[in-house]
């Protein structure tokens, strides 16, 4: 508009409004890179107010995407959240704020929430290696909060030597024993499932391999699966040695 009408007012001030805009949004980038979130998020906060963009603008999606990851950053989670909603209110699809949203719900502990909002962004996105990476982060964070604690159930601290461990779980078994504790037949039962919890921690806890894999956050089942493909890939690796040699 300004190349056939350099005099055409509306057009210049439209111009000014997009390198203001432009100059903000760079600035925050490089604030952000430079790992300044707090400039950063006040860069975005201008930017904003200088776009003044509809609601629904995917513009206005960008923007908020992009400031709700600077509070992440800031660990302003409840921040986040606001931000996320607002990104997603304007573009349904934008999936920045979605895995966004994600993490902030994990450092608040609501893992199963994030989880739910995944599965259904799975369905059509699943393909996006952002959306699936977060999707597999919410499935461990929450398999990882519903495992028993084997630490405290052997009543050790997470820094005992095998040792304690295993003086932690010949205190604890014989305290539990079904045995014991078989007053009614749901007490016994109560106690049978404990029992079963102690030797799963043991099992666990005395194996430096499992063990160290319990620390990181991955339940029974997921160890034992790590385990065996170990085993297969060294397995694997001697069939192939023998065959070479």
């Amino acid at each position: 508009a300004l190349r056939l009408d350099p005099d055409d007012a509306e057009a210049g001030r439209t111009m000014k409004k997009v390198r203001k805009l432009e100059r903000h949004v760079d600035a925050a980038k490089q604030a952000a890179f430079s790992r300044n979130f707090e400039d950063a998020a006040r860069e975005y906060t201008q930017a904003l107010e200088t776009a003044s963009a509809p609601q629904h603008a995917p513009l206005s999606a960008s923007l908020y995407a992009d400031r709700a990851a600077t509070w992440l950053r800031l660990k302003d989670f409840d921040a986040t959240l606001k931000d996320c909603a607002v990104a997603i209110y304007a573009q349904d699809d934008c999936t920045r704020a979605f895995v966004t949203r994600a993490s902030a719900l994990h450092h608040l502990g609501r893992h199963n929430e994030a989880l739910q909002m995944l599965e259904g962004l799975m369905q059509t996105f699943g393909q996006d290696t952002q959306v699936s990476a977060a999707y597999k982060r919410a499935q461990f964070e929450v398999r990882k909060e519903r495992r028993p604690d084997y630490y405290a159930l052997l009543a050790v601290p997470s820094v005992a030597s095998t040792l304690e461990i295993k003086a932690g779980y010949k205190q604890r078994a014989l305290e539990c024993h079904p045995d014991k504790n078989c007053e009614t037949e749901e007490a016994r039962a109560a106690a049978e499932a404990q029992f079963k919890l102690l030797g799963e921690a043991l099992e666990v806890l005395s194996d430096d391999v499992k063990r160290k894999l319990y620390n990181e956050g991955y339940d029974k089942a997921a160890i034992e699966e790590r385990v065996q493909a170990a085993n297969r890939a060294a397995s694997n690796h001697d069939k192939d040695g023998c065959c070479r040699g």
